[in-house]
């Protein structure tokens, strides 16, 4: 039978980090395997053959690392040995340790959403690709820039991330949200066979928390319309976005930004929501017209309708959020000028018509149906029933009532 054993050679300069290797023993055969893991001598512990875990924060964060890196080719080696145990082939050193070099490497967590970005990219699903790099992004910050093994991951490490987000002033849904997200990633690993399921996201908060109201009245809607801002500025721009927005009966920004003008035919808009690929029909209205006569010499020479995307060179979802996050910034400033008290974004345009349509009677499934928004279970079996006429004739009445 043969035996592993973890050995450390220190360095030959003073103070320098030595390496760890495995010594592989077989019939009385010595066979070693360096690992990409270095140490101090200090840091090593001659007596159980072990790293210890010491100093700094971060410095034990990676020795934590490093012992999970060990911990794993340790595993690779058992389990190959024991396989090869069990056949009744005769093996030696060299053949553990040709097979062990075919293995791969030890599973980082940070390595493995990487992993799952670039899967996302591939297929052109950008905007989930983009989840999982904020979310990737605020546990590195966490970290402090230090990786660590999926199998290290554990219940109170998920708490004690929770308690960091919470004392940098992230509010409950954003720290669920990013919390949901690494939920997500952990269980696509775990079905991929990096880990077994711990249920370490069992005493942290990944639900959504009530929050306070993001729509506005009717009448904050007209004084915003009205206000006086400077012809071609970049305040004017936002604002008619935002007006936009509500008459194209709560728009996303994404898809307000990819409307071709080809997507206007029949007097009708009809474009396919980037979220979800649903098909949407609106009626195309004289003021939503008159918002793109706007700006139409910024797009004589581009198939969009709005000039959002400017460019066709590969960057196209780059200039998508740059401007929203331009228009977002400029809107704060508009409803500060309106006399808001909360941020105006363009995500309370969409909040503010359904809220609008609601309060003139409509039914929750003409809302539903002109917001394309599939995830309100209560009213989903009325989708389909409902004729895009009816949207169209409570979302005239709506615009009618703005323009009062």
């Amino acid at each position: 039978m043969a035996s592993v054993r973890l050995k450390f050679r220190p360095s030959a300069s003073p103070g320098k980090e030595g390496a760890l290797y495995f010594q592989v023993i077989h019939s009385r055969r010595t066979r070693t395997v360096y690992t990409d893991c270095r140490i101090l001598e200090c840091e090593w512990d001659g007596k159980t053959s072990s790293i210890r875990i010491t100093g700094t924060p971060e410095r034990r964060a990676t020795l934590q690392l490093i012992a999970s890196k060990v911990l794993w080719g340790f595993k690779q080696l058992a389990s190959i040995i024991a396989e090869k145990e069990a056949s009744p082939m005769e093996y030696t050193a060299d053949d553990i340790i040709s097979t062990y070099r075919l293995q791969p490497t030890c599973p980082t967590w940070f390595g493995f959403i990487h992993g799952m970005i670039d899967q996302k990219t591939t297929v052109g699903r950008h905007g989930t690709a983009k989840t999982y790099r904020d979310a990737l992004a605020s546990f590195t910050s966490f970290r402090n820039g230090i990786d660590i093994s999926i199998d290290a991951l554990d219940a109170d490490m998920m708490s004690l991330y929770e308690a960091w987000m919470k004392g940098r002033g992230l509010k409950r849904n954003s720290s669920s949200c990013y919390l949901r997200t690494l939920r997500t990633l952990y269980r696509k690993a775990v079905d991929t066979g990096l880990t077994d399921d711990r249920d370490i996201f069992s005493h942290v908060f990944t639900g959504f928390a009530r929050t306070s109201k993001r729509a506005i009245p009717l009448d904050a809607i007209r004084d915003i319309r009205q206000l006086s801002l400077p012809d071609g500025s970049a305040l004017a721009f936002a604002r008619d976005l935002f007006m936009l927005c509500i008459y194209l009966q709560g728009i996303s920004f994404i898809d307000m930004a990819y409307l071709k003008k080809s997507d206007i035919r029949s007097g009708q808009l009809k474009y396919n929501r980037k979220k979800t690929g649903q098909t949407l029909t609106v009626s195309w209205e004289p003021p939503m017209q008159k918002l793109v006569e706007t700006y139409e010499h910024m797009t004589i020479d581009s198939p969009y309708l709005l000039p959002i995307i400017t460019r066709q060179d590969g960057t196209e979802r780059q200039q998508y959020e740059r401007m929203e996050h331009n228009v977002n910034r400029n809107l704060k400033k508009i409803g500060e000028m309106a006399g808001l008290h909360i941020p105006l974004t363009t995500y309370v345009a969409r909040h503010s018509w359904a809220s609008t349509m609601r309060d003139m009677g409509c039914d929750l499934s003409i809302v539903s149906k002109g917001l394309g928004h599939e995830s309100l279970k209560t009213t989903q079996i009325y989708l389909s029933t409902i004729d895009t006429t009816t949207v169209a004739k409570a979302n005239r009445k709506m615009i009618g009532k703005i323009l009062k």
